[in-house]
C-alpha cells in the first residue's frame, strides 16, 4: 500500500497484516478465529509427512508384508514341539517343567477369540508397533529421522521376523516386553522412579515368557547401577523384577517340589556339551559315564539329538526327575571344567555364524528351513516340525490353505529380505565405538598456565585477542591491563565450558544407552550359543537391539564433532605498549 508520501509500505508480516486481508473463509469465519488454526493445521500435516516420510514408507511395507502374510498362509504356522505345548498350557491351570507359562496366559486371553486366526493377527498388529516405538524413541532422542528409520527397518522388513510372528510361538511377545522396559528407561535423561519400576516389571515379565528375559535383567540391573540412578530407582527396578519371578518360583514349587522358573535347564546343557565331550579326559561315576556318546567326535550329532531323540544316552538313565537332572548338570559341568578350551571355541563359533553371510546351517545346528514360508510341493521334511497337522484352542485340526502366486512370492523375498550377518558387525562395531567415545579422557600432556597474577613474564605467549574481542562484545570494557585481560579470557572459557557441559553429558549418556543395547544383544546370542545350540530363530532379538544402539551411536558421532575441544590453559597476556586496548588492538 501507498503511504501519504507515495512511497509503497509493505504490510506488516504478523497477525494485523493477516488480518487487513480477508480470507477465504469470510468476515464470520475470520471472526470466529477458525482460519488461522486450520491452515496451521493444514500446514503442520505435509511437514510431518515430510519429515517423517522415510519412516512412513517402511512401515507400510511393512504393513503390506504381514498382510500378505495373513492372506497366504492361514491360519497360522505352528512348530509341533513349542506350538502344540503353548496350547496345551493355554488351557491348564498348572506350570510346565520345561516353558515358563507367560505365552500361554497370552493364548488364553486370544482363545475366547475363538479362532486361531487371532495370534499371527495381534502378532503381526505388535511387530508393527516394534517399529513405531523404536522409531519414536530414537527421533525423541534427536537421531535424524532417516536414521531412525533404518533403524526401525529390520524389525518391520526382515522375513524370518514376519514369520515367527506367524507362528504360534512366544518371540514376539518377548520382544514387545523387551522394548517397552527399553523405552521407559532410555526415554528421559534421569527416569523417574515410576519408569524404573515399570522397566523392572516388563523385563520380570518377559522371563516369565523367555528365560533369557532373567539374563538382560542382570544387565539392565547393572546399567542403572553404573548410571548412579538412586537408591529408589535402583530398589523399585529391583523390587518389581523380582515380584512376578519369586511369586511364579513359588507357584512352581508347589507343583514341582523346587524353586525355579522351568527345570529343563539340566537335559539342554547336557545336549550341549555332548557333542565335544571326551571321557577318556573326565573323572566320571558309573551314572555319568552312561552319558558318553557312542559316535565318533567327527560323526556326532547335534545337541537336539541328545536332548530329544529316545534314542539319546540321556533316556537311559534312571532315577527322580531331580536324581536324573543332578547327573546331567554334573556331567556338563565336568565337561566345561576339563575341556574349556574347547567349549569357549565352540560358543565363540556358534556367535560368529550369526555374523556370517547369508542363511546357512551345519547338520548339527536347527534347521533353517523351520523358519522359511513353506511350499506345499514338495513338503518340508518332518524333521522341521513344521509339517505337522495344525492344532486349535479346542485340539481341533484346521486345514491349513496356501494360496498362491502371493504365496511365491514372499517365499522369493525371504531370499533376500533378512538382516545380513555382516551388517550386523558392523552394528555392532559403531555401537562399541560411541561407547568408547563417552569414556573419560586424561587430562595429561597440557601444562597448566602460569598464575594470572604473576604478570607477563619473558617469552610468555601472545595474548589470543579474538577471544577478548568475542568476550568484549559480551561485556565491553576497554582494558589496559594485562592481568584484567588474562581474567576476561578465563572467564570467557569458563562460560563456554558451561555451554559445553550439558552436551559433554549427553555424550556419556549416549555412551552407556549404546553400552547396554550391545550388551544385551550379545547375551541373547552368547546364552543360547553356550546353552542350547544355533538356531536362526534365536538371532532375531537382536534387531530390536543392534540396529537402535548404531542409530544411538550416529547421535554420539555428531556430537563428538560439535564439542569444541576443552580450552588449553593460555599463557600469560604479552604485555601491551602502554595506552593500547586490547579489547580491540587500537590505541583510543
Amino acid at each position: 500500500m501507498q503511504d501519504e508520501s507515495g512511497s509503497v509500505r509493505a504490510l506488516p508480516a504478523g497477525p494485523a497484516g493477516a488480518a487487513a486481508a480477508p480470507g477465504p473463509g469470510g468476515p464470520e469465519a475470520e471472526q470466529s478465529g477458525t482460519v488461522e488454526p486450520r491452515a496451521a493445521a493444514g500446514r503442520r500435516l505435509p511437514a510431518w509427512a515430510g519429515r517423517h516420510a522415510v519412516f512412513l514408507v517402511v512401515l507400510a511395507v511393512g504393513a503390506a508384508l504381514r498382510l500378505a502374510a495373513l492372506y497366504a498362509y492361514r491360519p497360522v504356522f505352528e512348530f509341533s514341539g513349542d506350538s502344540y505345548a503353548y496350547l496345551t498350557l493355554s488351557r491348564l491351570g498348572v506350570p510346565d517343567p520345561v516353558r515358563p507359562a507367560g505365552y500361554p496366559l497370552l493364548l488364553r486371553l486370544l482363545s475366547e477369540t475363538g479362532t486361531l486366526l487371532a495370534v499371527p493377527v495381534t502378532q503381526h498388529g505388535l511387530g508393527l508397533l516394534l517399529g513405531v516405538a523404536l522409531y519414536a524413541l530414537l527421533v525423541h532422542r534427536q537421531v535424524h529421522p532417516v536414521a531412525a528409520a533404518l533403524a526401525a527397518a529390520p524389525v518391520l522388513l526382515d522375513a524370518y521376523q514376519i514369520v515367527l510372528e506367524h507362528f504360534v510361538m512366544a518371540e514376539t511377545l518377548f520382544l514387545v516386553l523387551l522394548v517397552a522396559a527399553l523405552v521407559a528407561l532410555l526415554w528421559s535423561p534421569r527416569p523417574p522412579v515410576w519408569a524404573c519400576a515399570l522397566a523392572g516389571l516388563l523385563l520380570g515379565a518377559a522371563a516369565l515368557v523367555r528365560t533369557l528375559g532373567v539374563v538382560l535383567a542382570v544387565l539392565v540391573f547393572g546399567y542403572l547401577v553404573v548410571r548412579r540412578f538412586g537408591l529408589a530407582s535402583v530398589g523399585a527396578f529391583a523390587a518389581l523384577l523380582a515380584a512376578p519371578l519369586v511369586g511364579y518360583a513359588s507357584w512352581f514349587h508347589d507343583y514341582h517340589g523346587r524353586y525355579a522358573l522351568t527345570a529343563g535347564d539340566a537335559g539342554w546343557l547336557y545336549g550341549r556339551v555332548a557333542p565335544i565331550a571326551r571321557c577318556e579326559l573326565l573323572d566320571l561315576t558309573a551314572e555319568e559315564r552312561i552319558l558318553c556318546s557312542q559316535h565318533l567326535p567327527r560323526d556326532r550329532p547335534g545337541p537336539n539329538y541328545y536332548v530329544w531323540d529316545e534314542t539319546s544316552p540321556r533316556f537311559r538313565l534312571t532315577g527322580t526327575d531331580e536324581h536324573r537332572d543332578a547327573v546331567l548338570s554334573s556331567f556338563a559341568r565336568k565337561v566345561i571344567l576339563a575341556q574349556p578350551g574347547d567349549y569357549a571355541r565352540m560358543v565363540a563359533a556358534e556367535i560368529g555364524h550369526y555374523f556370517a553371510p547369508g542363511r546357512h546351517t551345519g547338520y548339527r545346528d536347527w534347521p533353517d528351513g523351520s523358519w522359511r514360508f513353506p511350499d506345499t510341493d514338495p513338503p518340508p521334511p518332518q524333521y522341521w516340525h513344521v509339517s505337522e497337522p495344525l492344532l486349535d484352542f479346542e485340539e481341533g485340526h484346521p486345514a491349513r490353505q496356501v494360496r498362491e502366486p502371493l504365496a511365491g512370492m514372499l517365499r522369493g523375498y525371504q531370499r533376500f529380505g533378512y538382516t545380513p550377518g555382516p551388517l550386523l558387525a558392523v552394528l555392532v562395531v559403531l555401537g562399541l565405538a560411541a561407547t568408547l567415545l563417552a569414556l573419560p579422557r586424561a587430562r595429561g600432556g597440557q601444562p597448566a598456565g602460569p598464575d594470572p597474577s604473576a604478570g607477563a613474564g619473558a617469552g610468555a605467549p601472545p595474548v589470543d585477542r579474538r577471544r577478548l574481542r568475542l568476550g568484549a562484545r559480551r561485556r565491553p570494557t576497554r582494558i589496559r591491563s594485562p592481568l584484567a585481560a588474562r581474567l576476561l579470557a578465563d572467564d570467557h572459557r569458563a562460560d563456554r565450558g558451561r555451554r559445553a557441559r550439558p552436551r559433554r553429558g549427553e555424550r556419556g549418556r549416549l555412551g552407556a544407552d549404546c553400552a547396554l543395547l550391545v550388551a544385551l544383544g550379545l547375551a541373547v546370542l552368547a546364552v543360547p550359543s553356550a546353552t542350547v545350540c544355533f538356531d536362526y530363530r534365536y538371532l532375531l532379538p537382536v534387531l530390536v537391539l543392534f540396529p537402535p544402539a548404531a542409530a544411538l551411536a550416529l547421535r554420539q558421532f555428531t556430537l563428538t564433532r560439535a564439542t569444541p575441544a576443552p580450552a588449553r590453559p593460555d599463557g600469560p597476556a604479552e604485555a601491551a605498549p602502554a595506552g593500547d586496548d586490547v579489547t580491540t588492538g587500537q590505541r583510543p
